[in-house]
Formats: structure tokens, C-alpha cells, sequence
């Protein structure tokens, strides 16, 4: 099975502010990495996934002006392949449409020795989908991502369990996934990667799902991602962790969820079980 990587969140060039917001919300982050592509990144990493923080530098925006085109909020979800070329084609083989993989790296300081974590990564064509990226990152160096110091976050999360996006036609968005090997379609508008869901639904369907928290603007296109579940063992962490930094929440039995204001332009949901 094709696992679920990472969630992206768009910051722009705001990068301190975003810091400070998620360190406020509980997130233990790691230290500001720079991509050899020009953009720039904080990571809340998780269990088997991580959130990323993604901006850039001053005088480095037309690096990689075609991410900034997105608006702020959530707008990457990748999934990770073993063989990131194997699996770029095959999917060229059956059709998909797939850009270029590309390789890329970011220097790391581990106990102040320098390391490079590299990744090899590629997307389904942009033109297919809208306000974001849908896209498969290979960890050539998984050993410097996934660091015992930064999992443990005051907020408890110990993985992503679902992403949710709206969409106009969730068939013709569904339809991008549906030949990847290893996602698997559990029931209409649900898709499945290792321990992670996606759910497409109308933005009437999300609206309601999600209460009086207001989605995301769609922004005149078909699809907009609009927030993620984050799996904790309990909410009472949480909880007192909002209630402390003086963050409005809406609650239930079973959830805590924040809206897009307080979490730089998306929903985010914490729940106790996926």
C-alpha cells in the first residue's frame, strides 16, 4: 500500500508568523530547513507522516513562483512511494498524467555535525488540479526527517488521519487517483493511503460536516483543500492548551477543531480516533 507522506500548508513569505501560530497551537517544530529548489520549510513531524510549513526567504519567491500561485492554507498532500521513478512509470504506462520527478535536497544539523536530506519527488499535471498539488515524495534519507527530538508535540498529535478536500465534481477528482497504485477507494468519496484517509466531498457536504466553522473559499475553482484530522490519544491536552493561549475552538465528544483564522487558512481537527 502506497503510504500518505506529508500535508503542506502554504504560508507565503510569513514564515515567522506561521512558526509562532503552530508553536502556539502545540506544534514542537524543527528548525528552518532550505530546499536546493529556493523554497523554505518548518516540520511538525508525526508518527508515520508530518504537516510542513512552506514558504519562502526574502528574494527568493520567483525560485519556485509556481507554488506561490496557491493561496495560503492547505495545498499539498503527497504520498510516498518506495521507488518514486518506478512508480512515476507506471503510472505513465496506464495514462496517469505525471510531470517530471524531480531531486532535490535541504542541509540539516543533527547534534551540529551537517547532513543533507534529499528527496525525489513528482506531481499529477497542474493543470488537473486546482488551488494545490497532488504529489508523491520518495525520502532517499528518511533517517533525517523522522527525528525521535521532534515527534513528541505539547498538543499531543501523533499522526495524520485524514485530509479533506472540496470539491465540484468529486468523481472527476477521485478519477486522478483512482488507477495509483497502492491508494485504494474505501467508498464513494473516500480514498485510503496507509493510515490516512481522503475525503471528497461537495463544499456543502464539508460546510456541513465541519459546522459553523467556515470552509475555505473555493476561489472560482473546482477543488480546495480545506482541512486535515489530527489523531491525539486524548483531548483534554488540547484543550487546555486553547483554552491557555486564548484560540477559540468549536467541540464534541469525540473532537476539537479550529478554523482557518488560527491555523494559518485551513481547518484543523483534532480527534482521538481516525
Amino acid at each position: 500500500m502506497l503510504e500518505f507522506d506529508h500535508a503542506v500548508v502554504n504560508v507565503m513569505d510569513d514564515l515567522d508568523g506561521a512558526q509562532a501560530q503552530y508553536q502556539r497551537l502545540g506544534f514542537r517544530l524543527t528548525q528552518r530547513g532550505h530546499h536546493s529548489l529556493g523554497s523554505s520549510n518548518h516540520l511538525a513531524v508525526f508518527g508515520n507522516t508530518y504537516l510542513e510549513l512552506l514558504g519562502y526567504a526574502p528574494g527568493e519567491r520567483e525560485k519556485r513562483a509556481e507554488l506561490w500561485l496557491h493561496p495560503k492554507g492547505l495545498t499539498g498532500l503527497a504520498f510516498r512511494p518506495k521507488d518514486a521513478a518506478a512508480l512515476h512509470a507506471d503510472m505513465t504506462r496506464a495514462g496517469q498524467g505525471v510531470e517530471a520527478c524531480k531531486d532535490f535536497s535541504r542541509p540539516i544539523q543533527i547534534d551540529g555535525v551537517a547532513h543533507e536530506a534529499r528527496f525525489r519527488t513528482f506531481q499529477l499535471e497542474r493543470s488537473a488540479v486546482a488551488n494545490g498539488r497532488l504529489f508523491f515524495c520518495q525520502h532517499m534519507t528518511p533517517e533525517l526527517v523522522w527525528r525521535p527530538e521532534y515527534q513528541t508535540h505539547k498538543n499531543g498529535v501523533t499522526d495524520i488521519a485524514a485530509a479533506f478536500v472540496a470539491c465540484t465534481d468529486v468523481a472527476k477528482t477521485t478519477e486522478l487517483l483512482r488507477a495509483t497504485p497502492g491508494i485504494s477507494i474505501e467508498r464513494e468519496g473516500v480514498l485510503r493511503a496507509g493510515n490516512t484517509r481522503l475525503h471528497l466531498a461537495s463544499p456543502e457536504t464539508l460546510q456541513a460536516f465541519f459546522g459553523e466553522i467556515t470552509l475555505p473559499e473555493m476561489l472560482g475553482a473546482p477543488m480546495r483543500m480545506a482541512g486535515l484530522s489530527l489523531l491525539c490519544p486524548s483531548l483534554d491536552p488540547v484543550a487546555r492548551l486553547l483554552d491557555a493561549q486564548g484560540i477559540p475552538y468549536a467541540s464534541d465528544t469525540d473532537w476539537v477543531q479550529i478554523s482557518p483564522l488560527h491555523a494559518g487558512g485551513l481547518i484543523l481537527r483534532f480527534v482521538t480516533r481516525d
